[in-house]
Order: C-alpha cells, then sequence, then structure tokens
C-alpha cells in the first residue's frame, strides 16, 4: 500500500549543512535573523517536540538556545566532547503561518546533515509580491550564514504518494545523497566541485546567480506555477551530458539528480555522491575510540 502525505498549502525551504550546529552562537545568529525579518517571521510557541507549549519572548531567548542545545544552556567545552543532539521547534500565526524546525548532532551512528527548514503559508506569499522576495532573501541570508552543501526552496502543496516509508522522505544519509531539481536549488561547494563551476553557471533554467559560497539554479519564474517537466529534463540532460563520459557510461542514467517524484524509482547504489566535509558534523573532542562505529 502506498503513504500518502497530505497536501499543505506552504512554501518550503530546505538548508542542509555540515557546519556544527552545536553552538550558542549559531542557534542566536539564526534567533536574530529571524527577528531582523519583523512579525511575519516571529515564532509564537516553541519546543522540542509537538505540543508546542513554551510562548515564545524575544527579550528572553536564552531558553529557547537552550532548546536547540538540547535541553540546557550545556557550556561550548560539553558540546565539543560530549555527545549531544538537539531539536527545536517554532510555530508562527497567521497569516504568515510560519513554522521553523531545526535538528543536529554533534555525533552519529548514520552520517546526516544538520538541517533547517523553514515553512510558510503558500497564500500569504501569493498575495504580495513583496512578501515573496523577502522570504527569498530570508532563505539567502540563511544560506550565507550556515554555508550549506546544498538547500532547496519549492511549493509543498501536492500531495506526495510514496510507495514505501523509505521514499517519504528525502534520504539525508550522507552516503547516498541524491537532491532532486527544486524550483530553487542552492549547491553548495561539495557540489560545485562535482558538477563544475562553470558548468553549474551556464545551466539552461530561468534564472542562474551566486548567493553566498553557493550557486543558485531557479528553473522558472513563479514558484505559485508548476513547473513544466521538459523544463526540469532538459536541466536534467544538459548535467548528465557535462560530466566525464567514464562516469556516464558506467552509470547510466538518471545519476545526478533524484526523480522529482517521490514515488519513482532511483537506485542508491549507482548515484555520482559529492565528497562532503563529514568532519565539520562533529565535537572536536569527541571520544572517537570509545565509539568508533559512529565515526
Amino acid at each position: 500500500m502506498s503513504l500518502k502525505i497530505p497536501a499543505i498549502p506552504q512554501i518550503s525551504f530546505f538548508l542542509r549543512t555540515t557546519k556544527p550546529f552545536h553552538s550558542a552562537t549559531a542557534a542566536q545568529e539564526f534567533l536574530h535573523l529571524i527577528l531582523s525579518c519583523g512579525e511575519p517571521y516571529r515564532p509564537f510557541k516553541y519546543g522540542n517536540s509537538e505540543p508546542l507549549k513554551k510562548f515564545f519572548d524575544e527579550r528572553a531567548l536564552d531558553d529557547v538556545v537552550a532548546t536547540w542545545l538540547g535541553g540546557k544552556n550545556y557550556s561550548q567545552d560539553i558540546l565539543e566532547r560530549e555527545y549531544r543532539q538537539g531539536q527545536l521547534m517554532m510555530k508562527g500565526r497567521a497569516p504568515s503561518k510560519v513554522n521553523y524546525f531545526i535538528s543536529w548532532r554533534n555525533w552519529t551512528d548514520k552520517i546526516l546533515f544538520n538541517c533547517i527548514c523553514v515553512n510558510i503559508s503558500k497564500e500569504f506569499l501569493k498575495k504580495d509580491e513583496i512578501e515573496l522576495h523577502k522570504f527569498i532573501e530570508f532563505c539567502d541570508n540563511t544560506v550565507r550564514m550556515f554555508h550549506p552543501v546544498h538547500a532547496e526552496i519549492y511549493d509543498y502543496t501536492d500531495s506526495i504518494i510514496c510507495t514505501s516509508t523509505d521514499n517519504a522522505l528525502i534520504p539525508d544519509d550522507l552516503s547516498v545523497r541524491c537532491p532532486a531539481l527544486k524550483w530553487r536549488t542552492y549547491f553548495g561547494p561539495p557540489y560545485i566541485d562535482l558538477l563544475g563551476r562553470e558548468n553549474i553557471l551556464n545551466a539552461p533554467c530561468w534564472k542562474v546567480e551566486e548567493v553566498g559560497d553557493t550557486i543558485v539554479l531557479q528553473l522558472t519564474e513563479s514558484v505559485f506555477k508548476e513547473i513544466p517537466q521538459e523544463i526540469r529534463q532538459r536541466v536534467v540532460d544538459y548535467f548528465e551530458l557535462n560530466v566525464d563520459v567514464q562516469i556516464r557510461s558506467n552509470l547510466g542514467s538518471g545519476f545526478i539528480f533524484r526523480p522529482y517524484s517521490a514515488s519513482d524509482y532511483y537506485s542508491k547504489s549507482k548515484k555520482l555522491v559529492p565528497n562532503f566535509p563529514i568532519h565539520e558534523l562533529f565535537g572536536k573532542d569527541l571520544d572517537k575510540k570509545k565509539y568508533p562505529k559512529m565515526i
């Protein structure tokens, strides 16, 4: 039986990075960025799991930072030498209905990205073009702040039908990470090295620009209109034709980008995956001898 994720009328931003999140400074900088964007971006409640019960007060951010850090304001020394993980969820109110999800580990038994996900009402952005530009600017500034390996903005309105729970979520295991092309895709340094800077800058799409140390492909002008399959396929074909001939012959087709439809099959073994700076994820003083399988 297939799994169906209900339709949600929102625009989503998802950032994946190997830069450390086990830091009060990282939490504070992101919270101040949110507050600098004005009332539509201000959270109303927060916590580390649903239902969110704590009321957000910008005059008292220490507890929000503590939640980001895993439950209390651990010292940086502890965060560097003890195994910790954190999860922060925040929700705003109408009309933006913004919500945030932050997840990190300074260790892992399965190597995953640290991530930030931000969702905002599609109708809120659609009513005012200025608000859409503000949201893109917020996403760009988050990218500049956290130097992702990959990030994306896309319309999450459509239901996603999945053939198995394994396909329900985008794989964030760094050994198989293969992104789908979304409306606005940010390629960080590992993907720039893999695909080639000039190749990305010359991709056949509506806009290409540099944001921080990423290069952004924007497939079409409007995030509110469905992206024609031929546009997406043209970009996929372009990149596959511009990699090494030997790689192409060994892997066949469909080896760079995951199919856009989550229900479509893709091989986790025949994929072209960047070399990610995995060491950045870990606490510097963790006992690697005690937990060798985690490193």
